[in-house]
């Protein structure tokens, strides 16, 4: 059962560069990511973004509204990408690991995208001559300075061609703070089983702060590990947006060493709460597990495991939904509902009756058929005030 606070939430109007440049402010020798045993902080990671933003602007003429494509493993450079291509007001498409070439390529050429940043070991697919890529290798950021990287970088024996850059030569400009962030709105395009879906920006901003009001709040800066696709809308908002809200740090590591970092959020999918209870994962250190897919069976398998509590909603990956907002304030993606046009009445029996549009995953036969728009009732219970899921 969902419980919402009854309150007023207003939605700040800033962008994740600025809520970064503020925590880099205050907390610039904190910590917001831990990449395995390798620490970056507010103020490092400023320097890498601002660093990068320069350098895609001017060394790569990336303007405004052009698209940049980020093909990456869950990592600090899939952060600093995308939050650098946010500053410049470029167009961003995020494409997941496990797509086809082809789409890629077709993608690449209809989107007109200008430049692509990939992971290593995507290299041998940067072969579009048209455009230029960006070369990522995790293990940049598990070295100690630029000299010993570009060590490393000179012994690969992976051969590049001409269009052919490395990301951590990004990282490095003098020249990072002379650019301002682009004030216009900007979109991100995320491709998910076969589907294109376009948010503007501000979309990922909305809900961040809603699911950032509604948690629990406790002294000292959060640390939160996600196993959510990071190349989903929700699993932007859980790796990068709500850690930074929460002037928090992002965990990056390994299934079987979550407990190592002593995250204080644990986020997943079914599937990953059930492997959590199967194998016996130590998550001890958690002070709350969230789970934003709707699944009964697993929050009850999960429950008997551990009293850690479980925050289950009614999100799924291909709707961008918030599902632990303040309901009283009845507004886009509040308690689970899209970012759509909400309506609501209180009923009889004190039910309040919430009416939106919804796009639902329709399944034939166990398999994935189509999706359609139509209208649905959500229904909860005031009693004393707040407002209780059915």
């Amino acid at each position: 059962m969902i419980e919402a606070v009854n309150g007023h939430v207003n939605i700040p109007d800033m962008s994740i560069y600025s809520l970064l440049q503020k925590n880099a402010e205050v907390n610039g020798s904190k910590p917001v990511i831990i990449f395995y045993d390798k620490y970056i902080t507010y103020a490092k990671l400023l320097k890498y973004v601002d660093s990068m933003a320069y350098q895609l602007e001017h060394l790569l003429n990336v303007r405004k509204g052009d698209t940049i494509g980020i093909w990456m493993d869950y990592s600090p450079q899939y952060v600093i990408s995308i939050i650098s291509s946010m500053k410049i007001g470029a167009r961003i498409l995020i494409i997941d690991g496990n797509i086809d070439e082809k789409i890629v390529n077709a993608y690449t050429d209809k989107y007109g995208i200008k430049v692509m940043i990939i992971c290593k070991k995507f290299a041998e697919k940067a072969n579009n001559e048209r455009i230029k890529y960006i070369i990522s290798d995790p293990n940049d950021f598990l070295t100690l300075g630029k000299a010993i990287v570009n060590n490393i970088w000179n012994r690969s024996p992976v051969k590049y061609g001409k269009n052919v850059l490395k990301f951590y030569e990004f990282i490095y400009s003098d020249n990072s703070s002379k650019i301002s962030e682009t004030s216009d709105s900007h979109s991100i395009m995320f491709h998910i089983d076969g589907k294109l879906l376009t948010f503007r920006v501000k979309d990922i901003i909305a809900p961040t702060f809603l699911i950032n009001y509604w948690l629990p709040k406790f002294d000292g800066k959060p640390i939160f590990y996600s196993q959510i696709n990071h190349s989903t809308p929700l699993g932007l908002i859980y790796s990068i947006t709500l850690p930074i809200s929460f002037s928090g740090t992002i965990a990056i590591n390994k299934f079987n060493n979550i407990s190592r970092n002593s995250p204080d959020f644990i986020i997943g999918n079914p599937i990953f709460y059930s492997t959590i209870v199967e194998k016996k994962i130590n998550i001890n250190s958690a002070k709350y597990c969230i789970m934003p897919f709707f699944d009964p069976k697993i929050e009850d398998v999960f429950n008997k495991y551990t009293k850690i509590p479980l925050i289950m909603g009614r999100s799924d990956q291909y709707t961008l939904t918030t599902h632990m907002n303040p309901f009283d304030d009845i507004r886009k993606g509040s308690l689970g509902l899209p970012l759509n046009y909400v309506e609501c009445t209180v009923g009889k029996e004190n039910q309040l009756v919430v009416r939106t549009p919804y796009l639902p995953v329709i399944y034939e036969s166990g398999e994935k058929k189509e999706y359609e728009w139509y209208d649905t009732h959500f229904m909860v219970k005031i009693i004393d005030n707040y407002y209780y899921a059915f």
